[in-house]
């Protein structure tokens, strides 16, 4: 390539890049390749799928989109610890931080060709529509795909999973409750009984020297569960003294 063509090279960069051009000119001038060679991108890493969209870079949005309907799926079909979501995260948003220049680069120079091949009085036209950023376009293309994977989560909600049913009782105001005052809790899905599925949970509570054991009924197409039966060092409780019990949970659950 000529001096003459890397300088309209460049101007045809310009052209679809459009805004902070001169960042992008140091970030690929640092590199030999840029279409191979990577560079950090900062604002790629702490935003990925709103610089991708705001950038227009639509396969990337669409990527990464699909990757987090995927990564919704495990935790409704076994039990995940949730310090898992920060290691997703972050290793999506490191993909993003590294990877982001060369991918907008190759974009930008898709475009170009693309342009190349059309008149010279559509090019300008062709430059506005497909380069540039978007605010508009990044807010839009992010609300729905949180719309996306919220509609998924509800409908993975209703799958009769062992996870989903136990997490009916274990995520309410209720199972936190039973888990900051006993020590080692524990949930436990044990069996189906007609239209209803019995989940149990057990604790020790230490203040009061007890074991705790109760058994829940959950009912998955309702999201609903109710108290069934509560033990306390194998005992069953009376029906005045579990509502007791009962009471008193619900009076220290946070709403």
């Amino acid at each position: 390539m000529t001096a003459l063509d890397e300088l309209v090279f460049q101007q045809e960069l310009h052209k679809v890049v459009r805004k902070n051009t001169p960042y992008y000119d140091l970030k690929w001038g640092k590199v030999k390749n840029p279409a191979k060679q990577n560079t950090w991108n900062w604002a790629a890493f702490f935003l990925n799928t709103f610089w991708f969209a705001y950038r227009k870079m639509y396969k990337p949005f669409i990527l990464f989109l699909l990757i987090d309907i995927l990564w919704t799926i495990p935790p409704y079909l076994a039990d995940i610890p949730t310090w898992t979501d920060f290691i997703y995260y972050l290793v999506l948003s490191l993909l993003s931080g590294y990877m982001g220049n060369r991918w907008y680069y190759n974009h930008v120079e898709r475009i170009i060709k693309k342009c190349n091949t059309i008149s010279e009085t559509q090019q300008d036209a062709y430059y506005r529509t497909k380069g540039g950023t978007h605010i508009g376009i990044m807010i839009g293309l992010n609300v729905l795909a949180f719309a996306i994977v919220y509609g998924a989560e509800m409908g993975l909600n209703y799958l009769p999973t062992q996870t989903n049913i136990t997490n009916i009782v274990r995520d309410s105001n209720e199972g936190d409750t039973l888990e900051i005052y006993t020590d080692h809790p524990k949930w436990k899905y044990i069996k189906q009984e007609g239209r209803h599925y019995v989940v149990e949970f057990s604790g020790y509570d230490y203040s009061k020297k007890e074991n705790v054991r109760i058994e829940f009924y959950v009912y998955l197409d309702k999201q609903l569960y109710e108290w069934k039966n509560i033990y306390i060092n194998g005992k069953k409780l009376s029906k005045k003294n579990a509502e007791e019990f009962e009471g008193w949970i619900e009076d220290n659950s946070t709403y």
